[in-house]
């Protein structure tokens, strides 16, 4: 049986996590497996399996807990192996940090998917569209970037506070912007359209991400 030490040291580790509370999780424990879901997202689970029921290990003794988070550290689903107790707790805020993570940010690999996904289908529309664009389509695709840039920087400004990451943001912005102007004349119309598209969708791609960010640093700030 699970002494009741081990499972208020688990309470302590959800209670103490500055970004969730101790209800939001919900704790089974049977036959020395130890089961945690994230009831906002109940996909979002840590599982031990211990034969040992999770007793302390005394020295030179040796035994296995066997596990699995979702989300892991290092991908969607980990598998681990631990050799004492009190590695369960630091297993445990390390999953909790991983599900802030997962919330508070889309991960850069669901973003760029969905972005490759986006430009093929836009892409599609302009798969008859041949040839080098004329002098005066190419002064007019350097006028309307030079609105949507600006449309862009505007909604960054907004959105960072911060002054060095504004600057990093913004020169991010610009160098899209100006590699656009500088191929126009170089690709062909259809080259083209798919590196606009595809360099747009990103700029928004990072815009949804700084909203996210500013959105969850006020509600930091009212704590």
């Amino acid at each position: 049986m699970v002494k009741d030490d081990f499972l208020e040291r688990v309470i302590n580790v959800l209670q103490k996590h500055e970004k969730f509370e101790y209800i939001d999780f919900e704790i089974n424990i049977n036959d020395g497996v130890l089961k945690i879901i994230y009831l906002i997202e109940p996909k979002f689970h840590i599982l031990f399996n211990d034969k040992n029921h999770f007793k302390t290990r005394e020295e030179g003794e040796s035994y296995d807990i066997f596990g699995e988070a979702c989300p892991g550290k290092f991908s969607f689903k980990d598998t681990f192996l631990l050799i004492d107790k009190n590695e369960v707790y630091i297993k445990i805020h390390d999953w909790l940090d991983s599900i802030w993570k997962e919330i508070s940010t889309e991960s850069p690999l669901s973003l760029l998917v969905e972005e490759q996904k986006n430009v093929e289908q836009i892409c599609e529309k302009f798969d008859h569209i041949e040839g080098y664009f004329t002098t005066d389509e190419l002064l007019k695709i350097d006028r309307k970037l030079d609105e949507l840039k600006e449309e862009f920087g505007m909604e960054i400004k907004n959105m960072v506070r911060d002054p060095k990451l504004l600057e990093v943001e913004l020169t991010k912005l610009n160098n899209d912007f100006e590699t656009l102007k500088q191929t126009a004349p170089y690709l062909k119309r259809k080259g083209w359209i798919k590196s606009f598209t595809g360099r747009v969708l990103h700029n928004l791609s990072r815009l949804l991400k700084l909203q996210q960010k500013s959105i969850l640093n006020s509600f930091s700030e009212e704590k």
